[in-house]
């Protein structure tokens, strides 16, 4: 855990700080409310304790900024014994809990507030893991990036809506991730969240897989079945990769997004269904209009609002922060818990990322099963796993050829994309047929399907 304490005592900060750094915390200060404030614009805690009155900017001042910008972020506030009337009243503006400040100062009291807050915190992560299947506990990483911090503040505004949300982002950047916070920040949290890969299912069995068929309705349909729009009655459905729907199933969905209703394939009953749809795409939805492979009318439709996922290499202020989470909730076999050396992130934060997020979880993953010792990881273990970076690449292909350029950039986005070509050629911009054609061309080994 990490604690931020703004105190303008020294000797309060020093005692606090040890008794916290015993207990196994990770522990900032500051001299004073602004000093504490610009603490919380660039590092990020999980609770700060900070004391009611200071010169300048005080501590109740102090809580309601956090209340404000930073809500998750737990306060406790230090107050002497005759202002405990205070501090009570800033339990009611938000605060956790209260320390009061003695002479020699009560570490017990402190070890004893810290006990209850770790408890407390548990507890919360547990309910929100019981509420929203772990996703909120596994997934979801706070930023530091304005870019970041951008799009979370319009998932906090959408999310309540019922309108339909298109979302764009290029592979890996966490589209789906975006997507199931919407839903557990909706009125429809309690209800089912169902995804759907439009890009990897075939027209028949898409169509069948979202709107159901009757016994019958094709070869093989040897019962009725019922879709995914039915089965998420109440809850949200995730189209991913909705550029790739066939025009005849677009048709169909438009129909459900104007009025509720939706027909099995085979059958002539109408049925209705009460759900939210998410889209999501790495292309330019605009260009599909303008080529006549995506409905102008669904176009709009989805488009009521549009949520643009940054690429990783838009928010690198996030890497550091991304990485550990990653690093820690990959379970993998093995006694120790490893961290990232300064020199590991360093590198890691040189590297262009076009696989982006899902990139990332591929090389920790990778570095932590092929190098499991004790100790922080170095430099030395990312250079041997990270294909080399954007810059470096760019300076040592100047001698190169074209064909040679084109070939090591094949290789690394291939990398990048865990050896699965049909990923590998929406990233590189291409169709897969001009993939296998490039791959044959450059006696390359085709990677089998990630």
């Amino acid at each position: 855990m990490r604690i931020l304490i703004i105190d303008d005592e020294e000797y309060v900060r020093l005692v606090l700080e040890q008794t916290l750094r015993e207990q196994g915390c990770d522990v900032l200060t500051a001299a004073g409310g602004q000093a504490g404030l610009d603490c919380l614009t660039t590092a990020s805690v999980d609770c700060v304790i900070t004391d009611l009155r200071m010169p300048g900017m005080d501590g109740r001042a102090v809580l309601r900024w956090i209340k404000e910008r930073q809500p998750d972020i737990d306060v406790m506030v230090l107050t002497g014994h005759a202002d405990v009337k205070d501090a009570v009243e800033a339990m009611k503006d938000g605060a956790w809990d209260f320390l009061v400040k003695e002479t020699p100062f009560d570490a017990a009291s402190v070890t004893a507030a810290l006990a209850k807050l770790r408890t407390m915190r548990a507890l919360r992560q547990e309910n929100l893991a019981a509420r929203h299947g772990g996703f909120l506990r596994d997934t979801i990483v706070e930023g530091l990036s304005p870019a970041w911090q951008r799009l979370k503040t319009l998932i906090t505004q959408v999310a309540p809506s019922n309108a339909p949300v298109l979302i764009q982002g290029e592979t890996g950047s966490g589209k789906e991730v975006v997507a199931r916070l919407l839903h557990a920040l909706s009125r429809r949290s309690t209800g089912p969240f169902l995804a759907v890969n439009c890009g990897t299912v075939s027209r028949e069995l898409l169509e069948s897989e979202l709107f159901g068929h009757e016994k019958g309705a094709f070869t093989g349909a040897g019962s009725a079945k019922s879709g995914l729009i039915a089965a998420a009655e109440g809850g949200t459905l995730f189209l991913d990769e909705i550029g790739e729907m066939p025009g005849s199933m677009q048709v169909g969905l438009l129909r459900f997004l104007d009025r509720g209703e939706f027909r099995p394939v085979g059958s002539t009953r109408t049925l209705h269904a009460d759900v939210r749809v998410l889209g999501a795409t790495n292309q330019d939805v605009q260009e599909l209009v303008l080529q006549g492979r995506f409905r102008d009318d669904l176009f709009y439709r989805i488009n009521t609002v549009t949520l643009r996922v940054p690429p990783l290499r838009d928010r690198k202020e996030d890497l550091p922060k991304l990485a550990e989470h990653l690093l820690h909730s990959l379970r993998v076999p093995g006694p120790h818990k490893r961290s990232l050396s300064p020199e590991a992130l360093e590198q890691l934060a040189a590297h262009h990322w076009p696989g982006n997020v899902r990139e990332l979880r591929n090389v920790i993953e990778r570095i932590i099963l092929t190098s499991p010792g004790a100790g922080p990881i170095t430099r030395e273990e990312v250079v041997a796993l990270l294909p080399p970076s954007t810059l470096r690449t760019q300076a040592e292909d100047t001698t190169l050829s074209l064909d040679e350029i084109e070939r090591r950039h094949i290789l690394r986005v291939l990398d990048s994309c865990g050896g699965n070509k049909t990923q590998a050629a929406k990233t590189l911009q291409i169709d897969y047929k001009t993939l296998l054609a490039k791959l044959k061309r450059y006696g390359m080994s085709e990677p089998s399907e990630g």
